[in-house]
């Protein structure tokens, strides 16, 4: 016997059931004569509710949209449609086409108006979130960090269950994330903590961010060598989650490209490097430190080396060949 002959062969058999009747023709009386005049009005079933009376009501499974008076709504409401699930058990689902089935069965010829979802999930006592509530709740957390990021940012692609029921109307529930929120996916835990602080389960999510930042970009091709100077690149925005932190920021310098770039095409950290300050065969201050010392002598560079580079250099005192680190255009150091 499925879920719908089975609770409407239980309502038959109720002694209340002429009055339950009474009250149906009533509503269906007063429905009908709303949509002579105005048939713009639907009754959405939800697809998961809590109920907190022995008896589910239609008014716990649906919310009513249109012009109905609200007379009717209230009415329609208090419709008795099957027993309410055990308190203390786990929820019941009851499918689409059961759901027709009850519903044709107490509203007639309204069904058409109904709007029914895939399966409809109950729960006695308690209370349920929503998928879109519980995205609201994941963007308004969330929401503060990627402000913090700068740019223009989107959430979307979220990963989250249709529904989330509480055993307790006290529970609450917690977005907790693991690392910081960053441009592309992220993903975070729901917590339903109890009202003394105890987590009483964990469920896991995720979220994907777009980030739109500014990022510069040459105004002509660049080519191999070429020195980055500002007249050369303008700055158009680019969605992070798809560079990472591959995109070069537009700071430090002075750069050089390593390898060619097309014209308003984002320059990448691996297309530059550090333009030479120091050319082959420049004589240099080769400087000796350490926490107690500071020498100085005289050297000559044998390669290019940008600020921060290391190169080879020849001691001019003692002809040995030195590693140095590039800390200006006459300046390299050894530590």
């Amino acid at each position: 016997m499925t879920f719908a002959e089975r609770y409407i062969n239980l309502s038959r058999a109720s002694v209340a059931f002429l009055v339950v009747a009474a009250m149906i023709l009533m509503v269906i009386t007063s429905v009908d004569a709303a949509t002579k005049a105005n048939n713009d009005w639907r009754i959405v079933i939800k697809s998961a509710a809590t109920v907190n009376g022995p008896r589910v009501l239609l008014g716990d499974i649906a919310e009513f949209y249109g012009e109905l008076p609200d007379k009717t709504k209230e009415n329609l409401a208090k419709v008795e449609l099957w027993n309410a699930p055990t308190r203390g058990r786990k929820h019941i689902n009851v499918n689409r086409v059961e759901l027709r089935t009850v519903l044709k069965h107490y509203l007639g010829d309204m069904i058409s108006n109904c709007v029914l979802p895939a399966t409809l999930a109950i729960q006695a006592d308690g209370k349920v979130i929503s998928g879109e509530e519980l995205q609201r709740i994941v963007v308004k957390v969330l929401t503060p960090q990627a402000r913090v990021l700068e740019g223009s940012y989107k959430f979307r692609d979220f990963k989250l269950p249709d529904y989330l029921f509480f055993a307790d109307k006290m529970d609450s529930l917690k977005v907790n994330m693991p690392q910081a929120l960053k441009p592309g996916n992220n993903v975070f835990r729901l917590e339903i903590v109890s009202i003394d602080g105890q987590v009483l389960r964990t469920l896991s999510g995720g979220v994907f961010m777009d980030l739109w930042q500014p990022v510069p970009c040459p105004v002509r091709p660049l080519n191999r060598r070429e020195t980055i100077t500002p007249d050369l690149i303008t700055w158009k925005n680019q969605n992070m989650a798809y560079m990472g932190n591959r995109a070069w920021d537009g700071k430090g310098g002075p750069w050089i490209i390593k390898s060619p770039v097309g014209k308003g095409q984002p320059i990448m950290k691996s297309s530059i490097e550090p333009a030479p300050v120091i050319a082959r065969g420049d004589r240099v201050d080769l400087v000796f430190q350490s926490p107690h010392m500071r020498l100085s002598v005289l050297a000559e560079s044998l390669e290019d080396g940008g600020v921060g580079e290391s190169i080879t250099v020849r001691n001019l005192q003692s002809k040995r060949k030195i590693v140095a680190k590039v800390i200006d255009a006459q300046t390299v150091s050894v530590r």
